[in-house]
């Protein structure tokens, strides 16, 4: 990894332990042997936490022609992978803010195998989406895209709110 005046992450952090100051500052000034963990953990999971948070970076920070070979690379890369079920990303937005599922069932006055249950199914309603994500500390919006542009259908904080 990189030394800078401004950052010091040690040999071997996993990309998962960088923050987003770290991946920012890896994707302006680092070169190809400095973006190989990077690599290697968007190839395993391009719909996880590193692969969405290195797409935040260059969304809003645009870097020296990099940003759009890190975008286009990531997208194919998911185009390669099936997008992950609901329940699954429910569970890598958990793990990415680094709360547990006892942690999340507590918030939501249910139990930890309710939790985990609701981590495995492939559809999940709105509802319990809004709440779980309230109970994350986040917001959830509803957004119907087109080609010509797009509609906010709903706004709700949903925090506090038992899943259905």
């Amino acid at each position: 990894m990189m030394r800078h005046r401004h950052l010091d992450v040690g040999e071997g952090t996993p990309p998962q332990a960088l923050g987003a100051a770290a991946i920012d500052d890896l994707l302006d000034r680092g070169d190809l042997e400095d973006w190989r963990p990077l690599l290697a953990e968007v190839r395993r999971d391009p719909w996880g936490a590193v692969a969405g948070r290195v797409l935040q970076l260059v969304e809003h920070h645009p870097m020296y022609g990099t940003a759009r070979l890190w975008r286009s690379w990531i997208e194919e890369q998911r185009s390669a992978a099936p997008a992950p079920h609901a329940g699954e990303a429910l569970r890598t937005l958990r793990r990415a803010r680094g709360l547990t599922q006892r942690q999340v069932a507590e918030r939501l006055e249910m139990t930890q195998p309710e939790i985990s249950k609701l981590e495995r199914r492939r559809d999940v309603r709105l509802s319990t989406a809004r709440a779980y994500i309230g109970a994350l500390g986040g917001r959830m919006g509803v957004v119907a895209r087109f080609d010509d542009g797009e509609v906010e259908l709903e706004e709700r904080a949903g925090r506090g709110q038992a899943p259905t």
